[in-house]
């Protein structure tokens, strides 16, 4: 029997994390860290890989000093007015992340399966199937993505190992890229690039008031950024060794080809990229609900004196109103990237050059600032 107490386990955790940090990362990270150069895309992950774990620790240190959540964790510090201001500026970020990864994944089902023209309609579909996931709660989505999990992981390894192959060692070479200064700067723009793709892990501090054990919660996010980590590096180690870096940098998702490409004994599936795209289905999925699912928290959270719970008749039709605004938005957002390709331009430079530093330094100055939390925690 599932316990119903809105508690999540470590194992759940971990998962869900995997779930959100891998899809994107996969998709988009190749491509782009093929740029710099060869084999220096790996030392560009790593990179971001170490950042994670400094980032994860600031985390971890601030949910240990959070006896009730983060909303009240900074009141403590900045006060009523700047912990609301600072929740919206999280919402925001939360329904941009949302609405992006819709806009990617709507594109990828219509490029793999359908036709450009129904962009609207599988948008349409996909944030509905979010928000009837996001709305069953955060402990119904842990166990569903518990139960997929291995159901997702072990065919991805399957295909992998029928790849390795074809892959030719000596397009890794050089490992540290040209004897070139640009090449260097690739590896940093692919380092922040890197980190950033971890940063669902920020909605740990929003995770407070569903965890079981504060201590196994962060040796689980451990795990989740070694493992998503190692499937980078390793995913992008067969592609720049079949494709090479002039080919996987012109690939807009050079693992969807990848996958197009395997050849399976008896070759009884003809369009094998085509049934890989619901592995990227569903972990793209994850992370688009995980970000409305917070998206819609943070903002009430921001916007009214709701206390995050939901046990009477009018809170849950408070939390159902929520999200058809919320949802409206994402829509209206993820439809303008769709068409206005410079907006999503201009978002994504918005993003690394304002939303990342934002959610590293807030952590990093509260630490300072709010302290009456740890005292009344430790009190407890």
């Amino acid at each position: 029997m599932f316990s119903s107490n809105d508690k999540i386990s470590s194992r759940q955790i971990k998962r869900l994390l995997i779930f959100d940090l891998f899809g994107a990362g996969s998709l988009l990270l190749p491509s782009q860290l093929a740029k710099s150069g060869n084999g220096i895309g790996i030392w560009s992950i790593l990179a971001g890989m170490t950042f994670a774990y400094a980032y994860l620790w600031l985390l971890h240190t601030c949910s240990n000093r959070t006896a009730s959540d983060y909303m009240e964790y900074l009141k403590t510090g900045w006060g009523n007015l700047t912990a609301r201001l600072l929740y919206l500026c999280y919402a925001v970020l939360s329904l941009a992340v949302c609405a992006w990864a819709a806009k990617v994944l709507s594109g990828l089902v219509c490029d793999s399966l359908l036709d450009a023209r129904e962009f609207p309609t599988a948008l349409l579909v996909i944030l509905l199937l979010a928000v009837y996931g996001a709305s069953a709660g955060m402990e119904a989505r842990a166990r569903v993505y518990e139960l997929l999990f291995w159901v997702l992981v072990l065919p991805l390894v399957v295909m992998l190992l029928l790849c390795v192959r074809q892959v030719q060692v000596m397009q890794w070479f050089p490992l540290l890229g040209d004897a070139d200064p640009i090449s260097w700067s690739w590896f940093w723009s692919g380092t922040w690039q890197c980190f950033a793709a971890f940063l669902p892990l920020t909605f740990l501090l929003f995770l407070v008031p569903h965890v079981q054990d504060k201590k196994k919660a962060g040796r689980a996010a451990m795990g989740a950024v070694l493992y998503n980590g190692v499937a980078l590096v390793i995913i992008y180690l067969i592609l720049l060794g079949i494709f090479g870096s002039g080919a996987l940098e012109k690939e807009q998702y050079p693992i969807i080809t990848l996958m197009g490409m395997v050849k399976i004994p008896g070759e009884f599936i003809k369009r094998l990229d085509a049934v890989m795209v619901g592995g990227w289905f569903l972990t793209l999925y994850a992370l688009i609900g995980t970000a409305l699912y917070y998206g819609m928290v943070i903002a009430r959270r921001a916007l009214t004196k709701w206390d995050g719970s939901c046990g009477s008749k009018a809170d849950r039709k408070g939390k159902n109103i929520w999200y058809a605004v919320i949802t409206v938005l994402v829509y209206a957002i993820a439809y303008g990237f769709y068409r206005m390709p410079q907006l999503q331009m201009a978002a994504a430079k918005v993003f690394y050059l304002v939303g990342v530093p934002f959610v590293v330094l807030i952590p990093v100055i509260s630490l300072f600032l709010c302290k009456k939390e740890k005292e009344l925690y430790d009190a407890e």
